[in-house]
Formats: structure tokens, C-alpha cells, sequence
């Protein structure tokens, strides 16, 4: 009987890891969105990696394609949010193994270069660096 409580115990807790990874995901993205919404790209930083680049495909909410370090990927922000108000940000869906990717699917509602609202889908894939959840791609699609 102390074998199955145990193998049953330690399901939980693999369980209980998986929910706390997706969560902490979860967080960062949304983490992400509110940084876009007080238009304050620094705010990004702890969400960027310190290794590697982060690879970028915006039309409206930036207009940049490519892979940029984390100090590109703030200023890329820190120009665009200039011109570009993002009136609302939600987390749509995660998905997530919880220990090696995350993908957040999200929606940003914005008033655009030209003054016209628009509604966007935001695609944030996430990796673990240093135990915590960095971006590694912003990818960018019309509603």
C-alpha cells in the first residue's frame, strides 16, 4: 500500500510543478502587457533574455522584422510606444510543458501610427533561462 501513495504523491507533485510553470508563463506574459500598456519599455527588461536574441515579426504595434538582442528588442519598444498606444492587453491561451517552452497567445488593442484602432494578436514563445521565463519570439497577426 506505501507504493501506490507514494507514486500517487509524487504524480501530484509533478502535477503541482507543471500548474506552477504554466503559471509563472502565464505571469510573464502578462507581465509583458502591462508593461506595453504604460508604455514603458524598461519594465521589459527582466522579461528579456541576457544570452541570445529574440526574434521579432511586428506590422503594426512595431514595425520590425528579425532578431535583436534584449537592449534592441527595449529600444525597438521604446520607439514604436512613441507613436503607438496600446489601450488593453489580455492572455488569451497558454501552452506549456512547463520546464523547456511556453507560448502565450495574446490580444492588444491599440490606436495605431495613423490614430486608427486595431486589435492584434500577439504570439509570445518563452524559454527558461536562469529559472525564469524569457522571450524568445514576438510575432505579430491582425485580428
Amino acid at each position: 500500500m506505501r507504493r501506490p501513495t507514494l507514486l500517487f504523491l509524487a504524480g501530484l507533485s509533478i502535477a503541482s510543478l507543471a500548474a506552477t510553470g504554466k503559471e509563472e508563463a502565464k505571469d510573464a506574459a502578462r507581465r509583458f502587457g502591462v508593461a506595453l500598456e504604460a508604455a514603458q519599455p524598461s519594465a521589459l527588461r527582466p522579461l528579456l533574455p541576457a544570452r541570445g536574441k529574440v526574434l521579432l515579426a511586428l506590422q503594426r504595434l512595431a514595425q520590425e522584422n528579425g532578431s535583436f538582442g534584449a537592449g534592441q528588442v527595449e529600444a525597438v519598444f521604446r520607439d514604436s510606444l512613441t507613436l503607438v498606444v496600446v489601450r488593453s492587453f489580455e492572455v488569451i491561451r497558454i501552452e506549456s510543458d512547463a520546464r523547456t517552452f511556453a507560448v502565450a497567445h495574446g490580444r492588444a488593442t491599440i490606436t495605431d501610427r495613423q490614430g486608427r484602432p486595431s486589435r492584434v494578436l500577439l504570439y509570445l514563445a518563452f524559454q527558461p533561462e536562469d529559472g525564469v521565463w524569457v522571450i524568445r519570439e514576438i510575432k505579430e497577426t491582425l485580428e
